[in-house]
């Protein structure tokens, strides 16, 4: 916590944008084709601005108890059980992303054959950058990440509508579908970030509110913007045929196609680390690892992790054939808990002081001494920023019901298919 950052505002808003773009996009299409059109990209927005909340609160809560990682502010505002649940959620939750980033990279560059880049070539640049240390220097890598978002759906808005009336019919529900909980856990697992929140904010150079709440929502946007462009285009093109891997839907012969086909290899290859590292570090703090990391044995232990948890991620993805049910299954069971069932709670145990007494009342404001503390300045103890501190209570309280509505639901739509 004491190193300091390298990034800037910008480096920050790529970083949180490259940890929530991920694997999740290519079956966002299949997800509308669940919800329906209107009805999904509704949620999409919804999805995506509940998420930047419990970022943003996450982080808040933590510099308020003196933590910057996940696993101690649970620890320290929800006690050991609650530490040792978000751990659990966290590590099933991260291997069931990992593994689908694996599923994807495994299927594209078998399309791919040995054209570009051997699939053995993609799994070795992916473990190579997974040993980084943090995720300070993946920056300038996330830049290129996300740089290459914009030329995929380019291609794929592009090139679809030419295999639209060839491969399947374009049928498609228009305001709602037959499936709307099952699409709610893949649009869960398209947001799934907060498990890369505390590393994102120590990256930044100058480690303010101000400076987090801006990168979060700029991410947010662009990253609504995106998800919304490319699931709208793969549903208008492909219709209720599409699959979860959209690049399914497309021959392997189409030159254009294999370009973001590659493009997108690279993007889940820089990816893999946002989401890899949480899991290394979950793992240290729970086996006492990370107090002996200054120690050649702490160094040893931290490789030897590394390396095992690999391996297990690469053999679960061996074993997986069914990409949809592994978004909605993850999505729905382990994402909505992280995102942002943890996230609220860990908000409204330590990250304010508003009860539901004093929120009851908009027209006073607590004394100093009981304000202080969130607001960080002297000055600004009035009910104007009263106000906005119950309504972030009250945010926290639509977050924690929004996350239990989705586990029990959608879970249980995705378990009785």
């Amino acid at each position: 916590m004491d190193v300091p950052g390298t990034n800037s505002v910008n480096g920050a808003v790529f970083n949180v944008l490259n940890s929530i773009i991920g694997s999740g996009i290519i079956g966002l299409p299949y997800a509308l084709s669940n919800a329906g059109m209107v009805t999904g990209l509704a949620m999409l927005v919804v999805v995506g601005l509940v998420s930047q909340f419990a970022i943003y609160t996450l982080v808040l809560t933590g510099k308020r108890v003196s933590a910057m990682h996940y696993s101690e502010v649970a620890h320290i505002t929800l006690g050991t059980l609650g530490y040792q649940a978000l751990s659990a959620s966290i590590i099933v939750s991260l291997v069931g992303v990992v593994t689908t980033y694996l599923v994807i990279l495994g299927d594209i560059s078998s399309s791919l054959r040995q054209t570009y880049l051997p699939a053995q070539e993609w799994l070795t640049r992916t473990v190579s950058i997974a040993i980084v240390a943090h995720s300070g220097p993946m920056a300038k890598y996330s830049i290129v990440s996300v740089a290459a978002l914009p030329i995929i759906l380019l291609i794929i808005a592009i090139r679809a509508p030419v295999y639209a009336s060839v491969t399947t019919a374009t049928d498609y529900p228009v305001v709602i579908g037959p499936h709307v909980f099952r699409a709610l856990g893949v649009l869960c697992f398209s947001y799934c970030s907060a498990h890369a929140a505390f590393q994102n904010f120590l990256g930044l150079r100058e480690r303010t509110m101000k400076n987090w709440k801006r990168a979060t929502t700029i991410a947010t946007w662009i990253a609504i913007a995106l998800c919304c462009a490319f699931a709208a285009i793969g549903l208008a093109s492909f219709g209720s045929g599409v699959q979860a891997n959209i690049f399914l839907n497309f021959p392997t012969t189409d030159a254009y196609v294999n370009i973001a086909r590659v493009l997108f290899c690279l993007t889940l290859v820089l990816t893999f680390p946002l989401s890899f590292y949480p899991i290394r570090d979950t793992f240290t703090h729970l086996l006492h690892i990370h107090s002996q990391q200054r120690m050649v044995s702490g160094r040893v232990l931290e490789s030897l992790l590394t390396v095992s948890v690999l391996t297990f991620v690469c053999i679960v993805a061996a074993k997986c054939t069914d990409l949809g049910v592994a978004y909605e299954l993850v999505g729905a069971a382990t994402a909505t808990t992280i995102s942002f069932i943890f996230p609220a709670l860990i908000f409204l145990h330590g990250g304010t002081d508003v009860t539901l007494k004093s929120a009851m009342d908009f027209g006073s404001h607590p004394t100093a001494s009981t304000v202080l503390p969130l607001l960080g300045n002297s000055g600004d103890t009035t009910s104007t920023h009263w106000r906005s501190l119950v309504w972030q209570w009250i945010g926290g309280w639509l977050t924690l019901v929004f996350g239990i509505l989705v586990f029990i639901i959608g879970t249980i739509s995705t378990l009785q298919r």
